[in-house]
């Protein structure tokens, strides 16, 4: 699985889960002060698609941009995949930690009776 498609599965996880539990779980709230204001301004729905975009682009650009310098640097480029896989690989283990966190909390509700959202 290439670094790109690994970073935009963990983070679409952490949207889904965050969504599901903003949407249909009372009391679960955005931690991040920059993205719960975008949701007030957008909504929830388009608030997550937005930010998870321009994570996964930024996240892309820097990682891409890095690798190209390291081979430009050093001709054989052999460090351009280690820049690959820590820059997509640290961004998408965070993504996976959050993801399970997500759910464990999701799980959590519908135990303590909150409405199942499908």
């Amino acid at each position: 699985m290439s670094g790109l498609a690994l970073l935009t599965v963990t983070k679409l996880s952490d949207a889904l889960t965050t969504g599901i539990g903003l949407v249909h779980l009372p009391g679960v709230y955005e931690a991040n002060p920059v993205v719960a204001s975008l949701f007030r301004e957008v909504g929830v729905t388009i608030g997550l698609a937005v930010a998870s975009a321009a994570i996964i682009a930024g996240v892309t650009l820097v990682v891409e941009i890095s690798s190209v310098l390291v081979s430009v640097r050093r001709r054989d480029g052999h460090l351009a995949p280690v820049v690959r896989l820590v820059g997509y690989g640290v961004p998408s283990v965070c993504f996976a930690i959050v993801s399970i966190h997500n759910a464990g909390v999701l799980v959590s509700g519908l135990q303590m009776g909150a409405a199942v959202p499908w």
